[in-house]
This record gives C-alpha cells, structure tokens and sequence, in this order.
C-alpha cells in the first residue's frame, strides 16, 4: 500500500465508528420510544400490566389506602352518620366516622383480593385507556368531562367500595360526581397530546431502520469490518447495561422521593417493576443479540481456539439444515419473547432473518474453505499458522 493510498483511508476508520456510535444511539432512543409506545397504547399490554397491578398484594394495600382516603374526602360521613343516629348520640358521630376509617381500608384490602373486584379494576382502567388512544389517535371524539379534561374514571371502585360499608347506607349516593376521576390532560392540551402521540409512533416504528443504515454504513466503508462488526456487538451489549442500570436508577430514585412509609417503599416498587418489565426485556434483548454477534465474530476470527470451534463444528455447518435448523429455532424463540414491539412486524422479522441467515452462511463459507471435505481434518489456512 503506498502512502497515499494509506493517507486517503485514514478517513474511513474513524467514519465507520463515528456512524456505528450513531447507530447505538439511535438504538436506544428506539428502545425507550417502544417501551413507552407499548406500554401506554397498547391494548393488550396494558391490560396484562393492570392485570399485574391489581394481583400485588403491597400494591393493594397502598390502593386500599387511596380509596379509602378519596371516600373520606369526599364524602362527610361523619354527617352521613348523624342522619342515622338518634339526637341523643349524634355526638359518637364523630368517634364512628373516625373508627370507620381503618375498617374501611381493611374492608378495601379484602375487596381487592377478590377476583371480581380486580376484574373489575382491569375493565375500568383498559376500557378507560382504550378511549383515551382513540382520543390521542384521532379516532373519536374525546369525552369532556366538567372543566374540559380528559380522563380515568375510577367512579366504580369506590361505589363498588362503599356499598360495603352497611353502617352507611347508600353512602355512594354521596360521592361527587368527579370523585375518582384522574385527569390525563386538559382538554386545550389535546392538540399537543396528539402530535406527541404521532411522533412517538413514527419514531418507535421507523427510528431502528436509520440506526440499521448507520451499521450498514459502518460496515461498509470500515477497512476492518470485522472489527467495526465486534464494535456494534459491543455497542449492543453497552444498551442493554445502560438501560437496566437506568432502570435501577431510576427505581431507586422513585422509591425513596414518593416512599413515606415500608408499604408505601414496597408498592411503589412493585409497580415500577411491573410498569417497566417491558424495559428490562430490552434491556436484556440488547444484551443477548449483542453477545450472539460477539460470539459469531469471534468464531469466524482468526485465534486458534475459534479455528479449532469451526473444526469442532464443521460436520454440523456443512449441512445446511442442521446449521440453519438451529438459526431457525432461535430466531422463533425471539419472536414469541418479543421483547420489543417491532420484532414482531414483518419488515423487522424479514431484515432480521436476512442477516441471521447471511450470518450463518458466512460462517458456512468460511468453514468450507478450511474444511473442504467433513471426513478430512480441517487445515488451518490463517496466514502464519504453523
């Protein structure tokens, strides 16, 4: 190579990691846009994630406070009480509302626990979020509550709740019309919401190709695409440690700012495990295919133990339905994961099994040149090998 050859691709190097660095980053904008696209649109999971919810015990004893708080503020029963008791003992009124309290959240713990209760919990959150997808889709028109806003109703829970306590009858009846409604957003927000919910959906569906033109770029003006192959390996591997030391981080963070007391620090705990499930999976998908291309670089490398791992598989690579077999199966073990939502459309699963099984070839291409025949023993063809 003469020197100006050399000076012309010096450039080349530090393109290919500039634009593999691009790709990384552009990865895990990609993970966090699904996560969030996922988690909160869509219907299914959602449901599975209320479904989570609603069966944690720590969860249900902090909902069991909440409710139990929500009916005691906004309901007087201490009035309520007054009305039921004689003149002369209008007065323990006050004593009996105060009683009433722990005995209603004790009330609400066992009513979470029942099946039909938590059921219901599900239909009331799913039914609510499906509304307000269509609203942010523009799909329908959204439901504006009084003050303009749109929201979740959780109205049932505390009916369902106070037709419980028999002391008080009819105390439902008492509840405001906005008791139990949580606000999503204001509904001159809504404009807002809706371009935000289109840009999420463009960048969790489309954000992983231009991350893939990045590697591909990488790749192929690299002077070592091997190397610049093991680079986006290891930037694989690098994401998915990002993300699950962000996850902890951030959990961590959330526990000790929103925590006052231990069932408070385990429910808050519990439903940022559940909430963010969907973020460790990609996390660890992350991690796993990095790992899985680590493995491939080194095995198509030169080092003496991957020769002698080629040598070791070449009678099982040289039959191409054993060696793409087992590429096959590990390729469906990754869908039905799916840790991530766009494995599972059908642009993702074409690129990703194209280069599954260009990946498997290549390594069937290199085990031929070294091992022409299965029945001989391979010859190591690396330059200076003894």
């Amino acid at each position: 190579m003469t020197d100006e050859t050399a000076r012309t691709g010096r450039w080349r190097t530090p393109v290919a990691r500039l634009l593999t660095v691009l790709g990384v980053l552009l990865i895990v904008i990609s993970i966090v846009a699904n996560f969030v696209e996922r988690q909160a649109l869509d219907v299914d999971e959602f449901e599975e994630t209320a479904r989570q919810l609603a069966a944690d015990e720590a969860i249900q004893e902090q909902v069991a406070a909440t409710l139990t708080e929500s009916l005691f503020t906004n309901v007087d029963v201490q009035a309520a009480l007054e009305e039921r008791l004689p003149p002369a003992q209008q007065g323990l009124a006050g004593p009996l509302a105060g009683a009433l309290r722990p005995v209603s959240e004790r009330l609400a713990v066992r009513l979470l626990e029942r099946p039909r209760f938590q059921e219901l919990w599900v239909q009331s959150l799913s039914a609510a979020q499906q509304q307000v997808v269509r609203v942010l889709d523009d799909k329908a028109r959204f439901i504006e509550t009084e003050g303009g806003v749109v929201a979740i109703d959780l109205r049932p829970l505390l009916v369902e709740l106070t037709d419980q306590l028999e002391l008080v009858p009819n105390l439902s009846e008492r509840l405001p019309e906005d008791a139990g409604l949580i606000t999503i957003f204001e509904a001159e927000e809504l404009e807002t919401a809706q371009r935000a919910t289109r840009l999420l959906r463009l960048v969790a569906d489309w954000i992983w190709v231009l991350a893939l033109a990045c590697w591909v770029g990488a790749v192929f003006v690299a002077r070592d695409r091997r190397k610049e192959v093991r680079a986006i390996a290891i930037g694989f591997v690098a994401v998915g440690l990002v993300v699950l030391a962000i996850r902890r981080v951030v959990g961590r963070y959330l526990v000790d700012e929103l925590s006052e007391t231990s069932t408070q620090e385990d429910a808050v705990a519990n439903t940022w495990a559940i909430l963010t499930r969907l973020l460790a999976d990609s996390g660890w998908a992350a991690i796993g295919l990095g790992v899985i291309a680590l493995v491939g670089v080194w095995l198509v490398g030169p080092g003496r133990r991957a020769f002698e791992a080629r040598s070791w598989t070449a009678p099982h690579l040289r039959r191409p339905v054993v060696a793409f077999g087992v590429a096959a199966g590990l390729f469906l073990a990754l869908l039905v994961w799916s840790p991530i939502s766009y494995i599972e459309r059908p642009l993702t699963i074409l690129v990703l099994a194209m280069l599954g099984a260009l990946g498997v070839e290549y390594l069937r291409r290199t085990v031929a040149r070294e091992a022409p025949d299965s029945a001989e023993p391979a010859v190591d063809t690396r330059d200076g090998a003894p």
